[in-house]
């Protein structure tokens, strides 16, 4: 479905919809309309999105083709939208470009070409046609859903249904329009990338989520799961010692690391092997790469009593042996991965093969918020009583809400559990912290939003490690469940809307974090968690100290220490 936001006024709106993956973009020149913008506007417009796909189009009401040749003359507009008797009059004039041709009850031109040139029905019903159409005129999220089942076009053409006030754009308004209209994306990116094999087992999913997750009755039996076998809500934990040694004041933890299984993972695992019970599978299989994931899954497969296979790549499971032991403690099958680099990518790929060959019987209860839609959604949705439970929290001991939200990525489970509660209020700086590993180079970090592109990579268009021809490029990071290749796709859409910031911390700096964390709270976090620190260590002497900061503690660090002791990169000397 392309979509067309019409009207749009200002460079920094303009980016915003370009950002979010908005096919078109509008500008009405007319001097009859509260949309009007000059040419250095329009030009600013223009070099505001220059660096994505979406297509300029110039909207002419009364304009003779005269003063629209001369306009586009000068702007260089992609396409070309002609209203009323005057403009549509110089249609054999625009030919050499795409055109919209607004329609009325009249035959259509013949220069008009199907191939290049859409009609756009405004308030009046589709015509049978060959050319692809747009539909406008009173359209906003409420009616679109209707409006696209009745008349099936190729395009939403929208202007009014997301505005303030009429000609001011609001762009909350926008992204409900658009989340309605492509719900299996978040902005540009997300969508389903799935061999067709995977399409029913897709689709299945989507209407489990939509009428069980989301039902009162499985959300009561859910919270009563996290509450009574969990153990939430867990602490937020003021972290003066650490806060003093950083020269901060007021450092919040949110401690995933007190969970049953030690970490954030069990949410979400808890969640899909629950529905997944309730949906009639028996098998479940999992990727993992610090361990956390399989042994949250191994553990809600013991609790529920279905089958539980996990696949880890090599490489993690040398480095995270207590995690391996502990799952097949709890009666996994854990299968080692040792194609490529033998770390998550590798066990994310063996996964998705077994569950396209055994669908039928098994969930794939996949561990972060990425792949193919509806995966992120169900992830995200499972992990936000994170977010839920830190914003009371903190209310309650600070008396306000945070200024800065920080949490480590890898897939961005646990950094989009806590930074959902929080999205709306745009005075709170969220920042998402990659694996800056042990250099700038290809294959020495995880760091995607620093150098990666975008891509596809396991069902989700994001931002993805490429190697200069685009293959998936190898990663690096001292912490297992940072080193992958891609990222989420809501946490690249907040990049790209510039909602949140993301940073690295390298490998070095997450073992300095490691350590002052132990030594001045008694708290082991988890090497993952430990970026996040290492991140707000770098950064405090720029901060005023009495800033409030809250990070997601996601998991502890026992799984950690046999690998880092036997690398011997830990000071244990008293």
């Amino acid at each position: 479905m392309l979509i067309k936001i019409c009207g749009v006024t200002t460079p920094e709106m303009a980016q915003k919809v370009a950002a979010s993956g908005v096919d078109y973009i509008g500008l009405l020149f007319t001097k009859h309309s509260p949309r009007q913008i000059n040419m250095d506007t329009a030009k600013l417009i223009i070099d505001s999105i220059k660096d994505y796909p979406t297509q300029v189009v110039g909207v002419f009401f009364d304009e003779t083709p005269t003063q629209i040749a001369q306009i586009d003359a000068e702007l260089g507009l992609d396409v070309i939208q002609l209203h009323g008797d005057l403009p549509r009059s110089g249609v054999n004039d625009f030919t050499h470009k795409p055109i919209i041709y607004v329609a009325d009850e009249n035959n259509l031109p013949e220069v008009l070409n199907p191939a290049k040139d859409f009609i756009l029905y405004e308030d009046i019903t589709p015509k049978s046609t060959e050319f692809r159409y747009f539909i406008a005129g009173g359209i906003d999220k409420d009616n679109v859903t209707a409006l696209i089942d009745k008349h099936s076009p190729h395009g939403i053409d929208l202007s009014s249904g997301v505005e303030i006030e009429r000609g001011k754009k609001d762009f909350n308004k926008i992204r409900e329009f658009l989340a309605v209209v492509k719900p299996s994306y978040y902005g540009a990116f997300g969508g389903m990338f799935v061999p067709e094999l995977l399409i029913d087992p897709i689709k299945n999913l989507i209407s489990a989520y939509k009428n069980i997750v989301l039902s009162d009755e499985f959300h009561a039996e859910f919270i009563d799961l996290l509450n009574n076998y969990v153990g939430r809500p867990t602490a937020l934990t003021h972290v003066k010692n650490f806060a003093h040694a950083i020269g901060l004041e007021n450092v919040y933890l949110k401690r995933e690391d007190l969970t049953h299984t030690g970490a954030h993972k069990i949410n979400n695992a808890l969640g899909q092997c629950l529905l997944a019970k309730k949906i009639g599978k028996t098998r479940i299989i999992a990727e993992t790469g610090a361990g956390q994931h399989g042994v949250a899954t191994a553990t809600a497969c013991a609790m529920l009593g279905l089958e539980c296979v996990v696949y880890m790549g090599q490489v993690d499971a040398e480095r995270q042996a207590p995690n391996v032991a502990k799952m097949r403690l709890l009666g996994a099958k854990v299968i080692p991965v040792t194609d490529g680099s033998a770390t998550l990518k590798d066990a994310v790929n063996e996964a998705l093969r077994d569950w396209a060959s055994s669908y039928e019987a098994t969930h794939y209860c996949l561990g972060t918020a990425l792949g193919p839609y509806p995966f992120p959604q169900i992830c995200a949705h499972f992990q936000s009583v994170i977010g839920k439970e830190a914003k009371v929290q903190f209310a309650k001991q600070s008396g306000g809400v945070p200024d800065v939200v920080i949490a480590c990525v890898g897939g961005g489970s646990n950094a989009i559990g806590i930074f959902q509660e929080f999205l709306s209020d745009e005075n709170i700086k969220l920042v998402g912290v990659e694996a800056g590993g042990i250099g700038d180079k290809v294959g020495e970090n995880a760091a995607r939003f620093q150098s990666g592109r975008l891509g596809v990579l396991h069902g989700n268009k994001t931002y993805v490690l490429q190697s200069d021809d685009g293959q998936i490029a190898d990663t690096h990071s001292i912490s297992a469940g940072l080193d992958y290749a891609a990222v989420g796709p809501w946490h690249a859409d907040l990049f790209a809307i510039k909602r949140a910031s993301y940073d690295v911390c390298s490998d070095s700096e997450a073992l300095a974090a490691f350590q002052l964390l132990t030594r001045t709270e008694g708290i082991i976090p988890a090497l993952e968690s430990s970026h996040a620190l290492g991140y707000l260590m770098r950064i405090a002497k720029d901060l005023p100290k009495n800033t409030k900061v809250l990070v997601n503690l996601s998991g502890r660090g026992d799984k950690d220490l046999p690998a880092l002791l036997a690398k011997g990169v830990l000071d244990v000397t008293n």
